[in-house]
């Protein structure tokens, strides 16, 4: 699961390497396994894979890839993977932070449908507590809109994520978007320009 878990295992059979009395040295037998958690407010600081290495600093900035279902247990959410970057290594646990999320292609293809019209919007933002993060913003009308209907949700769509991260501390304001209550709110407030089938926050990226 961990994508860079093999990195460090480069030349693990390769006996080439040799001690100064001249006995072959086994790299592999030099290397410590690692588990690594996520952060406390998503998943609970659960554990979410294991990586090898031989110091705990190599692993730091390495990014892992979850999807949220394998935390929540929430399978109408598998269309979700989140982004966690190892931040340190304490003992044998590395400890990571959010870095992003975004949403599959196929589930972004599943909500396409003739006669929609789907609306794009990318947006930065400061949280609360002065967290910048990239945001992309998709919505899907129920029927074909027009040229100044797209471009008047596109503002409102940038408007409502800017105000609800202005007064939404970081941690909660990822929980409101992996879970689809920033979606529900964007869609609240364009519905009245336009109907609207569906609106979803698909990407975040933590720009820190």
């Amino acid at each position: 699961m961990f994508s860079h878990a093999t990195n460090d295992a480069r030349g693990v059979n390769s006996l080439s390497s040799r001690s100064k009395k001249g006995r072959p040295v086994d790299k592999w037998a030099a290397k410590q396994y690692f588990t690594i958690s996520s952060p406390e407010f998503i998943g609970g600081g659960k554990s979410i894979g294991e990586t090898v290495a031989d110091e705990p600093d190599r692993l730091v900035g390495r990014i892992l890839e979850v999807p949220l279902s394998d935390l929540t247990g929430d399978y109408s959410r598998q269309h979700v993977t989140l982004q966690f970057q190892i931040e340190k290594v304490v003992g044998e646990d590395a400890k990571t932070s959010f870095k992003g999320h975004y949403y599959s292609r196929d589930y972004l293809r599943f909500l396409v449908r003739r006669r929609r019209t789907r609306i794009d919007a990318i947006v930065g933002v400061r949280t609360e507590d002065n967290v910048p993060l990239r945001i992309t913003i998709t919505g899907f009308t129920a029927q074909r809109a027009k040229t100044s209907q797209k471009d008047g949700m596109r503002k409102v769509m940038i408007r409502t994520v800017k105000e609800l991260a202005e007064k939404t501390p970081f941690e909660q304001f990822v929980q409101d978007i992996t879970l689809g209550k920033v979606g529900s709110e964007i869609y609240n407030a364009c519905k009245k320009i336009f109907p609207l089938k569906r609106v979803e926050v698909q990407k975040t990226k933590v720009l820190r």
